[in-house]
C-alpha cells in the first residue's frame, strides 16, 4: 500500500513537471515568434526609408547632372533683332534702324563638353520690323522685303568657330558663327561675330552681328524723293536671352 502511494506521488510529480515544461516551451516559442514579428515589422519600415533616401539621393544626382546641360530657347520678349544702314534724308545724314523681337531659335549646350554645342535655325518675322517712320515701314514690308510672299528670314548655323573646352558662368566667349542666311528665298554664306555669356545653368545671353550687301539677296531700295545715298551694306544684329527649356 505504501509503495503504491509512493508510485502515485512520483507519477503526479512527473505529470506536473511535464505540464510546466510544455507551458514554458509554449511561452518561449510565443516570445520567439513575437520577437521575430516585431523585428520584421521594424526592419520593413527601415528598409523602405533607406530605399527612399537612396532614391532621393539618386534623383538629386540626376537633377544636378541635368542642370549642367540642356536645350535653351530664345526668349523673344527679352530679345531683339536689328538692321542698321545710313542714308541722306532731305540732305541730312540719317541712320535708319529697324527692329523686332519676333525671333525664334534654340541652343543645345553641354556645359561639361562645350564643343558639342549646337544652334538650330534662327527664324525672324520680317513683317514685324519697324523703324521710326511709318512710310518706311510700309516700304520695307512691301517693295523691299515683300513680307506677304516671303514671311520668314532665316539663318541656319553650320559651324561655330573657336568653341572653348571649358565654360565658366558670367564669362563672355568670343565666337564666329558661320551659316546660311536666307532672305526672299536667296541663300548666302555669312559669318556672324558673337559674344556669348552663360549667365547660369538656366540662362544664356548673347550678341551677334554681321554686314551683308542687300543686293546679294535681290533687295533693292526704291527711289524716293528726298532719300539719297543709301548704304550698299546693312548691319544685321541680334541681342538675345535664351532660357533653359522646361
Amino acid at each position: 500500500m505504501k509503495k503504491s502511494q509512493n508510485m502515485l506521488t512520483i507519477v503526479i510529480i512527473v505529470g506536473v513537471l511535464a505540464v510546466l515544461g510544455i507551458a514554458a516551451m509554449d511561452q518561449f516559442l510565443f516570445k520567439e515568434s513575437l520577437t521575430s514579428s516585431t523585428v520584421d515589422e521594424n526592419v520593413a519600415p527601415l528598409a523602405e526609408a533607406t530605399e527612399e533616401v537612396m532614391t532621393s539621393e539618386s534623383a538629386e544626382e540626376n537633377t544636378s547632372t541635368t542642370a549642367l546641360d540642356g536645350l535653351f530657347r530664345i526668349a523673344a520678349s527679352q530679345s531683339e533683332v536689328r538692321f542698321t544702314l545710313g542714308e541722306l534724308l532731305g540732305g541730312v545724314p540719317t541712320t535708319v534702324i529697324g527692329k523686332t523681337n519676333q525671333v525664334t531659335g534654340e541652343i543645345s549646350v553641354d556645359f561639361e563638353n562645350p564643343q558639342k554645342t549646337e544652334i538650330t535655325e534662327i527664324q525672324i518675322d520680317p513683317s514685324a520690323l519697324t523703324t521710326d517712320n511709318s512710310f518706311r515701314n510700309r516700304a520695307i514690308q512691301g517693295q523691299i522685303l515683300d513680307t506677304s510672299t516671303y514671311p520668314l528670314i532665316s539663318f541656319l548655323p553650320t559651324e561655330i568657330i573657336t568653341l572653348p573646352e571649358t565654360i565658366n558662368f558670367d564669362e563672355s566667349l568670343s565666337l564666329e558663327i558661320s551659316g546660311d542666311l536666307t532672305i526672299k528665298e536667296v541663300t548666302q554664306k555669312v559669318t556672324f561675330t558673337a559674344n556669348i555669356t552663360p549667365i547660369s545653368a538656366t540662362e544664356i545671353q548673347g550678341h551677334a552681328e554681321t554686314m551683308v550687301a542687300y543686293a546679294d539677296y535681290d533687295i533693292f531700295i526704291p527711289s524716293v524723293p528726298r532719300v539719297a545715298d543709301v548704304d550698299d551694306e546693312v548691319l544685321l544684329e541680334i541681342d538675345f536671352i535664351a532660357l533653359l527649356a522646361k
